[in-house]
């Protein structure tokens, strides 16, 4: 077993391969959405049949290492492109995260009522030509052989966040900025971590990118596993994850 609670510089496909088989808990992820983000380390502009095998590649590695009760977060675009194309990638990725093996629980919305406020509008007050927003985000919830976990451990989430959590709809601001090109708010892993797992447990991200996920499981008390092919934004998230610990032991 590899050692806990670090991020690891490598791809996610050859990093999995190091974890043995039916060991994560949770697996909480955004993995790059492929609409031309300039990450340092992979081409997020790949023709869409590429990507999806792509992603079957990663998807079958974390069907593999993940425990027969355990469950899986995946953030994604639910649509996106114009009047010409449309692609609509989560739909698809449900669709080879299902062929993989892995049992479709249900679909959250992420939403951005920030998003909301400060848009284009098309054609105003018109119904010529108005432009409808999509101000929400899909988070995949999925699990491996069965929902129901074996051994009921400590639960840490707040009231407030369960009835949140099983609504389905997840409103959390986004970040602005950060310490890559694509950060998710720390609120999301976490709400995510404390809702479908239990104290101890360990969470997985593959796309660990600046460690938020692997913060949000050391504060909530989980153990945390990532992998990160940039070696700039692997060194951020062992930072981020160093800050953590020190905290934690004062």
């Amino acid at each position: 077993m590899i050692d806990l609670n670090k991020v690891y510089n490598t791809d996610c496909i050859d990093g999995l391969k190091s974890v043995p088989d039916n060991t994560v808990d949770l697996i909480v992820t955004s993995p790059p959405y492929n609409v031309g983000i300039e990450y340092d380390s992979h081409n997020d502009n790949m023709p869409w049949d590429q990507y999806y095998n792509w992603c079957e590649q990663w998807l079958k590695e974390l069907y593999r290492v993940l425990k027969p009760d355990g469950r899986f977060c995946l953030n994604h675009y639910i649509s996106f492109g114009s009047s010409k194309w449309r692609e609509v990638p989560l739909m698809r990725l449900n669709t080879i995260c299902e062929n993989t093996g892995f049992k479709h629980h249900s679909l959250a919305l992420w939403w951005d009522e920030h998003r909301c406020k400060y848009s284009a509008w098309g054609s105003w007050k018109s119904s010529s030509s108005p432009y409808i927003n999509q101000p929400i985000e899909g988070v995949l919830i999925l699990y491996k052989d069965r929902w129901k976990r074996d051994n009921k451990g400590e639960d840490t989430i707040s009231k407030d966040d369960f009835i949140m959590g099983c609504s389905g709809i997840w409103k959390i601001n986004p970040v602005h900025g950060g310490d890559t090109p694509a950060n998710y708010p720390e609120r999301l892993p976490k709400l995510c971590i404390e809702l479908l797992s239990f104290k101890d447990d360990i969470v997985l991200d593959p796309f660990a990118g600046s460690g938020t996920t692997g913060v949000a499981a050391l504060k909530t008390e989980r153990r945390f596993i990532g992998f990160e092919i940039s070696p700039a934004y692997c060194e951020i998230a062992n930072s981020n994850l160093k800050v953590w610990k020190e905290q934690r032991r004062l």
